[in-house]
């Protein structure tokens, strides 16, 4: 490359650095105009913007109902939240029939009254007598009789559920008892010299089915797995997941969260007191009440808890 050439090359090069320099300068300049500003406005509003929330107080409420959700999580289950969901469209009626207008038209003329009270005279049986042949007030007694009505129809199916849940359990315990009986007086005879007695197994909790460790007579065997002639798997070992909704197939059970929740602490259970927990040792491990058990297994529960979990019949199961 000869000296002329090297001369427009170096031209060439130094206006294309010129042109680069405009270009940034333009750039900078449109950035100095436009965007900074905008920016910086937008900034602003937003800054104010919260600064108005906060002041009014959105921060705080917020914050507010954070607490009143972890109060919620910590003191209720899963189970609750679920049985609200189920309920939500009840509460939801009654909160809308509450909010009608006329229905808070006639608590606002009750309110009214209540506050003038002082200013009434008192009535007496006659001065009642009178007062009914009042259209008005024979509606209001009509209405009033149907509340108590219907207040007094729903205090006696809540007393009836009350009674049936106290029934059952009178029944299991009933046929638990002698069941109880019989082991305490088997296991004085235990105690006997003359008779030896295996102590090497984990104790049996109070309240727990005692079921003797001992292999069971294979009645049939499905699949490989061997079942006694009660239904029961000989061997708790055997069970697995897959089995266990097989049999809950078979027992006509749906397993949902809550009831595989109790079928694992049944097992847990019966791994440390080597016993099948009965309906009053279930209300133990799983912190459940006995209606709650029915509810989630209606078909002797015990029993098919344990049908389910793989382990043997519960000592009081018929």
């Amino acid at each position: 490359m000869n000296d002329l050439e090297l001369q427009q090359t170096l031209s060439r090069l130094d206006a294309n650095v010129a042109l680069l320099v405009e270009q940034q300068k333009k750039q900078q300049e449109l950035l100095d105009t436009l965007v900074l500003p905008l920016s910086k406005e937008v900034l602003k509003s937003l800054t104010g913007t919260f600064g108005e929330l906060e002041q009014k107080g959105y921060f705080t409420f917020g914050k507010e109902l954070l607490g009143v959700l972890d109060a919620v999580v910590t003191h209720y289950k899963p189970e609750d939240v679920r049985a609200l969901a189920n309920a939500i469209t009840t509460i939801l009626d009654s909160v809308r029939a509450v909010t009608q207008p006329e229905v808070l038209r006639l608590a606002a003329d009750a309110a009214q009254v209540v506050q003038s009270a002082e200013q009434m005279q008192p009535v007496g049986l006659l001065g009642v007598m009178r007062a009914t042949s009042d259209h008005d007030v024979g509606r209001s007694l009509a209405v009033l009789l149907e509340v108590l009505r219907r207040t007094g129809k729903g205090l006696s199916a809540m007393e009836a559920k009350d009674r049936l849940m106290t029934t059952k359990k009178a029944k299991v315990d009933a046929l638990l008892a002698p069941k109880r009986d019989g082991a305490k007086k088997a296991l004085g005879v235990e105690r006997r010299p003359a008779v030896v007695r295996p102590v090497a197994a984990a104790p049996t909790l109070a309240g727990s089915c005692a079921v003797p460790n001992k292999p069971q007579a294979a009645a049939k065997v499905v699949d490989g797995v061997a079942y006694g002639a009660d239904g029961h798997l000989t061997d708790a070992s055997q069970w697995t997941k897959a089995l266990g909704q097989a049999i809950a197939q078979s027992q006509g059970v749906a397993l949902d969260e809550p009831r595989w929740s109790v079928i694992e602490k049944a097992r847990s259970d019966f791994e440390g007191t080597k016993a099948s927990p009965n309906i009053r040792r279930l209300t133990q491990v799983t912190g459940m009440a006995t209606k709650d058990l029915y509810t989630l297994f209606p078909k002797a529960p015990a029993r098919t808890i344990a049908k389910i979990a793989g382990l043997p019949k519960p000592a009081g199961c018929l």
